[in-house]
């Protein structure tokens, strides 16, 4: 198999993916500055991990909108925009550091994971769907309910602000 992907593209498959995997980490040391997507290699892997973020935000607003999905698809695909953020925060790295920028940044992404998990467990609580399908009840409908609107919105400026701050890095992956 390797010999065959080695003949198609002229390099080794395992190179590539100790390349990416280089590139990922200098990337990630660098995300805020646009003039790190200078080479080739690492505009490509720019491109792929936006294709992914695109993919997480697509899922994460199919989830926000209970009204055009129905409760259960919102709560099942909520559940699932949660286990991508997490591999999202996996892949880029949630600690940026503590100078400046990168300060700002890693308490950005915290906050966003925390009310991310404030949000699905509130939403899981109130649940109709997802704990019934266990078995479950929760009480204190009226607790978590409020909490669970309340979470959303704070959800979805946060988020707003996280695609905000990174508009250079995207303008960045997207040029030729």
């Amino acid at each position: 198999m390797t010999d065959s992907a080695t003949a198609m593209t002229g390099t080794d498959p395992q190179e590539e993916i100790q390349s990416d995997a280089q590139l990922a980490a200098e990337l990630a040391s660098d995300e805020l500055n646009p003039k790190a997507l200078s080479t080739p290699g690492r505009k490509r892997l720019a491109r792929k991990r936006l294709v992914f973020d695109v993919v997480v935000l697509a899922v994460y607003l199919a989830s926000a909108n209970p009204g055009i999905t129905g409760i259960p698809v919102h709560e099942w695909v909520g559940l699932g925009a949660f286990v991508l953020l997490a591999a999202h925060c996996a892949a880029r790295g949630m600690w940026r550091g503590t100078g400046g920028k990168r300060l700002g940044l890693t308490i950005l992404n915290v906050l966003v994971l925390l009310v991310t998990a404030l949000c699905v467990v509130s939403g899981v609580m109130v649940s109709g769907t997802v704990l019934p399908a266990f078995g479950l009840f929760a009480d204190g409908y009226y607790f978590w309910d409020p909490l669970h609107a309340v979470a959303a919105k704070m959800l979805l400026a946060l988020l707003l602000v996280h695609v905000a701050v990174h508009i250079p890095w995207i303008a960045g992956a997207l040029k030729k």
